[in-house]
């Protein structure tokens, strides 16, 4: 990710006016160079118009009387969240083409995944030329053998970046092909409808879902199906059958290309957790500015095997600069940060038993503490389904105890990820 400086020169070079007497954001320029790109394009395939998909808000954001009222209005409907990666759908009269949400670091336009997904972009959709749709590329299975066997997101975005031949190849010999989950509409047939409210657009979405199924090419597309009654029951079915979440949808919104909206609020799989302070790592950035980069979390298994998590990174300043100390020129975590408690939090344990999207809450200390023998996670039902298929179970990391100053090896509370 460029910096504001560097997009400035950048914009400066190539004679791209900046606007004056104002704070420019970097979202101004990069759209100012992105265009500048589309107008000098030349090649023989017209680009695709650039839109930003509208992204969901996390309901834990808001205080908790307006996630109640959320779960429970008629105004909100919900659908499941898949665990893929975002694809906007545009139906053009050279074939369908699909854009990401990220933009290419030299052209500054959304990613092409066009390539990649050739059993989609063939479909026959005349009929909807000039209609843009946003959705999910995704693959339904758990776990996916790659080269190795890896989980169904990671695999995703393996086969949506690799090369179009391995891609095509990979997807035709195994069967294991990336579905396309739609949820929403932006254009219908050249007409734009991201003015409409979604109950209104919800229309436009039954009549394609009708034309995908009476013409047959339902194989690898699928449809958001909404929950308007009884949210939070459904939230709890997904979560069992090991989904993701939902997301949760203002009927009355009309659509915000490339906005973070509070008319979209996503409720995902979440598990929190006392874990202990096992170590650091540096980090670039933060070794020029004498500051540990992140800190090692662990829990103890129900083996009494002390198990690393992850790392966390999302340290406020003030925090990371009182857990530093800079030994011999090289900044280190504070001994006595070492066996800290902390209470973490995370959406899912991934195949080396590491916390996606790891973070802190708080640290327990004062009328909060706790001792570490409580910090504790019974992780059989991960490490079953990781036998299960052929995925071998990380290490523990038991000398971390010594460098604690610790020896404990038989913890006595625990807890699933299911509680």
């Amino acid at each position: 990710m460029k910096r504001l400086s560097e997009l400035i020169k950048e914009c400066e070079e190539k004679g791209i006016p900046i606007p004056e007497g104002k704070k420019v954001s970097r979202e101004t320029l990069i759209s100012r160079l992105a265009n500048h790109h589309l107008e000098q394009n030349q090649a023989d395939i017209p680009p695709l118009e650039q839109v930003s998909p509208q992204l969901a808000r996390d309901i834990t954001e808001l205080p908790e009387k307006e996630r109640e009222e959320v779960l429970k209005s008629d105004r909100f409907a919900c659908g499941e969240k898949k665990n893929g990666i975002r694809g906007i759908l545009h139906i053009r009269p050279e074939g369908n083409r699909f854009t990401s949400r990220n933009r290419c670091s030299d052209t500054y336009l959304l990613n092409e995944l066009t390539v990649n997904v050739p059993h989609l972009c063939n479909l026959n959709l005349d009929q909807w030329e000039g209609s843009i749709f946003d959705g999910e590329l995704y693959l339904p299975d758990s776990f996916i053998k790659l080269d190795s066997l890896t989980n169904a997101l990671e695999a995703t975005t393996a086969l949506l970046h690799c090369s179009p031949d391995k891609a095509r190849d990979y997807q035709e010999s195994t069967g294991q092909k990336i579905h396309y989950h739609v949820f929403d509409v932006l254009k219908a047939n050249g007409q734009d409808l991201t003015s409409l409210p979604l109950r209104e657009r919800i229309r436009c979405l039954n009549e394609f879902q009708s034309f995908i199924k009476s013409s047959g090419q339902g194989e690898h597309i699928r449809f958001e199906e909404l929950i308007f009654q009884e949210k939070e029951e459904y939230f709890r079915k997904i979560i069992e059958a090991g989904g993701e979440g939902i997301v949760l949808k203002n009927l009355n919104a009309p659509y915000f290309p490339g906005a973070r909206s509070q008319s979209w609020l996503k409720l995902k799989r979440s598990n929190t957790v006392d874990a202990i302070i096992i170590g650091h790592d540096r980090g670039k950035e933060w070794d020029k500015k004498g500051l540990i980069g992140s800190v090692e979390l662990g829990v103890f298994d129900e083996n009494g095997d002390l198990r690393s998590i992850g790392r966390v990174s999302s340290l406020s300043l003030q925090r990371r600069i009182e857990m530093t100390q800079v030994v011999d020129g090289i900044p280190t975590l504070k001994k006595e940060y070492l066996g800290t408690v902390v209470e973490c939090r995370f959406q899912e344990l991934n195949k080396n038993l590491k916390g996606r999207h790891l973070q802190i809450l708080s640290f327990r200390d004062g009328q909060n503490a706790k001792p570490i023998s409580e910090c504790c996670l019974n992780l059989s039902k991960e490490e079953e389904n990781l036998t299960r298929v052929g995925i071998q179970i990380p290490e523990p990391v038991n000398e971390r105890l010594i460098e604690i100053g610790n020896t404990r090896t038989a913890p006595i509370n625990f807890r699933t990820t299911e509680d």
